[in-house]
């Protein structure tokens, strides 16, 4: 696999490649860096495996995979697709089960894809020669209907049990979005808001590898991601939306808004070009070759060169 070129689109990163039928790519991810890959093939078909699970993803549809564990992809022909690394986090804190629908395992709403694919694709084409004028909001509304697409698949091949616990799930996902500028809310008044015990709650997200505190933390710090990017003109402060969000000191806010986001809070509103000048002199700006280093060290003499609407 060649990538054509790649896009920085806030804390997402996009993929514009090429693949060829020599081999199969096994490939993993850096568990220091968890991420989803949601991969979709312009042209021809794109086969895939995880989980024990394969399948084949055609044009105008897509696959999402997890960079946490083992995965193969491969093709009968050479075709382009786009490849998108979204943060774990990301997509956890917006999706209840988010692996269940790793590799596939459920059919897709047709209409959401086409809009899903389409979106992406547009994205791809219009932003590859230039920076979005705000791609920390671009990059907040495409997880967001990133998670909203994957959330409509046909779950009907679960298990009752599986299902009830999934519609649990998001009627407590529901509770904590609501109550997130409440400072104390804990695990006892999230399981008491649905009748069940707190070992029932901490059982819940055991299934996603996290706990109901660092599951909460993460809503607020996005939820804050949200509303300083929706307020460019800062017309409220960064201590102001910290306590809005629920957090009670605003120097913890910072601190751990800027390990999750790369950034810190007042550089969310500031626009792209002014971000990261405050680098050492002569220091390079350094752009990492394809998908979580998966192409490094690749030539890209060869590749697409074309607007991606050409390609197929």
């Amino acid at each position: 696999m060649v990538t054509a070129r790649q896009i920085q689109i806030g804390r997402l990163v996009l993929d514009i490649a090429t693949a060829d039928p020599i081999g199969g790519e096994k490939l993993t991810s850096s568990a220091s860096d968890p991420s989803y890959l949601l991969a979709i093939p312009l042209s021809g078909a794109l086969n895939f495996h995880q989980n024990c699970r394969t399948g084949v993803a055609t044009a105008g549809e897509y696959v999402l995979l997890s960079q946490m564990a083992f995965y193969q992809l491969s093709v009968e022909r050479c075709i382009a697709m786009i490849l998108l690394r979204i943060p774990a986090a990301e997509l956890r804190a917006r999706l209840a089960y988010v692996d269940d629908h790793v590799s596939r395992r459920f059919d897709a709403n047709e209409h959401m894809s086409r809009l899903l694919v389409d979106l992406i694709r547009g994205v791809a084409d219009i932003f590859t020669d230039r920076p979005p004028p705000n791609p920390e909001a671009l990059a907040t509304e495409i997880v967001s209907f990133v998670a909203l697409v994957i959330g409509a698949e046909n779950r009907g091949g679960v298990t009752n049990v599986r299902n009830a616990r999934y519609h649990l799930k998001r009627r407590i996902f529901d509770f904590i979005d609501k109550n997130l500028s409440d400072q104390d809310l804990s695990p006892r008044k999230i399981a008491a808001s649905s009748r069940i015990s707190l070992s029932y709650l901490y059982s819940l997200f055991n299934d996603d590898g996290t706990t109901v505190v660092q599951f909460v933390h993460v809503k607020r710090l996005q939820r804050a991601y949200e509303l300083l990017v929706a307020d460019q003109r800062g017309h409220r402060t960064v201590s102001e939306i910290a306590y809005e969000v629920g957090f009670k000191n605003v120097s913890h806010f910072s601190r751990t808004f800027s390990r999750q986001f790369s950034m810190a809070p007042r550089d969310v509103r500031r626009p792209a070009r002014f971000v990261g000048r405050d680098a050492k002199p002569g220091q390079k700006e350094t752009r990492r070759n394809g998908v979580g280093g998966l192409f490094e060290g690749q030539s890209q003499e060869g590749v697409l060169r074309t607007p991606l609407y050409d390609a197929v």
